[in-house]
């Protein structure tokens, strides 16, 4: 880890400040509506960015299921081999970075392999400095992909079930979609589920019952937000795409109409508002790179821009 650490960042940093880092004293929290989001130092972002060539994305995942935090993936990608289903279960993990704890992360990086030779001898200060409290933070750019990793033998389970089954199986993040043609076919599918998240990865993952739903073609078909059309098509729900172009043409042509209509629905008014249409256009972003091509045709490159930027700040 030396030698590597050396090679990357050829004196800006020595590998005794890496070993000497207090995480505890570098990272402040952040809160924001129900969530404690967690902004970490220069530095210790940094060395994140290490750990991150070098270890964590090294480690396996599931390509074929898995489509969250990998770069070029879209969440229409993650809904597409689902588009020719006729019936539909999906849910999602409750508090799924909390749920991923030190003890995980520390058995997925002794049982994988990676460049670091002498990683397990400087495992637990690595703990220490992806992890706060034992829990995986929101805010970290390493702690996606250390969700992806630890879902890995969950993925490979419940992909090897769906094969046997008949099913289809993906996963965008936290959330969990299966599919086949006969409704009855997925019955039971929480519980399989249910029992892949004990076998692989213990007991302390839960769905959420708010948000697990059985539907099938012939309904609104909605996952991860895309709309499955009855020919097969994805498209990003129309009330979504009406909402995002009216927010920017009122944006555009009548900002005093758009400050009443934020004001009349949220807390923090126009700001707050600014702060959706910003969510939602990112949103697009990541569902839909096409028909975020169309808004930049249709509103100017540098309105959308200026918003999506607005939404990574």
């Amino acid at each position: 880890m030396h030698k590597l650490f050396d090679a990357m960042y050829h004196g800006k940093y020595r590998f005794d400040e890496f070993l000497a880092l207090s995480p505890e004293e570098n990272y402040s929290p952040v809160h924001w509506k129900a969530r404690t989001i967690y902004k970490p130092s220069r530095t210790l972002r940094d060395f994140h960015t290490f750990l991150s060539g070098f270890v964590l994305e090294q480690l396996p995942i599931n390509t074929s299921v898995s489509f969250a935090y990998r770069k070029g993936t879209t969440l229409a990608q993650a809904v597409a081999p689902h588009a020719k289903s006729r019936a539909f279960f999906q849910t999602d993990l409750e508090r799924f970075f909390d749920s991923i704890t030190t003890p995980l992360i520390r058995r997925i990086l002794i049982e994988n392999q990676t460049p670091v030779l002498d990683l397990q001898a400087h495992l637990d200060h690595i703990l220490k400095l992806l992890t706060i409290d034992d829990k995986l933070p929101i805010g970290y750019s390493t702690s996606p992909l250390v969700s992806n990793a630890c879902m890995h033998s969950f993925d490979q389970r419940l992909a090897q079930i769906s094969h046997d089954r008949g099913w289809i199986y993906t996963r965008y993040a936290d959330d969990i979609m299966l599919s086949t043609q006969d409704r009855a076919d997925l019955s039971d599918a929480s519980t399989v589920i249910t029992g892949c998240l004990a076998t692989e990865l213990g007991y302390g993952f839960n769905l959420n019952p708010g948000k697990s739903k059985l539907t099938t073609i012939g309904r609104k078909v909605k996952l991860l937000g895309l709309v499955i059309l009855p020919s097969g098509d994805i498209a990003i729900d129309r009330d979504v795409r009406n909402r995002i172009e009216s927010w920017i043409y009122f944006y555009l042509r009548d900002r005093a109409r758009l400050s009443k209509i934020f004001e009349e629905t949220y807390k923090d008014g126009l700001e707050e508002g600014l702060e959706r249409l910003s969510g939602l256009i990112s949103y697009a972003h990541a569902a839909d790179p096409g028909y975020l091509e169309k808004l930049r045709s249709k509103f100017g490159t540098t309105v959308i821009d200026s918003l999506l930027h607005r939404s990574a700040q």
